[in-house]
């Protein structure tokens, strides 16, 4: 599938779903499975979570976007798409779908700032309980006690 291509054999119909993308918007930036596909965790009636990056995505509003990319999918990929702005600008955020795919996901296809991308996600973030918190902060421990004793 080009560059970044993953080492697994997907679907057929995410394969000819990035062809049909190609075709409308032209080269593809990135192509991010993520979720349980991603993890080798998929069950038969599972779908094919994909973010899609293309800054072709910047002449149409997040709605716009998605419909079309729907409307270009079969039944199991449920597709995303975001320009490359967009999805750094999620990741400044901590936006849990950008860290998702970009440090849990399978690149089937990624710019050389795509992984760059990645990799400075993967190194600002880790994952704790589910949640995305940056490396440098360390949890606090939250003593309940000793906050009702400061408050007062």
């Amino acid at each position: 599938m080009g560059g970044g291509e993953a080492e697994r054999a997907w679907p057929r119909e995410l394969e000819e779903f990035v062809k049909r993308v190609e075709e409308v918007f032209g080269p593809l930036e990135a192509v991010l499975v993520y979720g349980s596909f991603a993890k080798g965790l998929e069950g038969v009636w599972s779908d094919v979570d994909v973010l899609v990056v293309s800054d072709s995505f910047a002449e149409l509003g997040i709605a716009d976007r998605i419909l079309v990319l729907m409307n270009l999918a079969e039944k199991r990929v449920e597709p995303l798409g975001y320009t490359y702005e967009e999805l750094k600008n999620m990741v400044e955020k901590a936006n849990s779908l950008a860290l998702n795919a970009l440090i849990d996901g399978v690149a089937l296809k990624e710019s050389p700032r795509i992984r760059e991308l990645r990799k400075r996600a993967a190194s600002t973030y880790t994952k704790k309980g589910g949640v995305w918190i940056p490396t440098s902060q360390k949890p606090s421990r939250f003593d309940g006690a000793e906050s009702l004793r400061s408050s007062r």
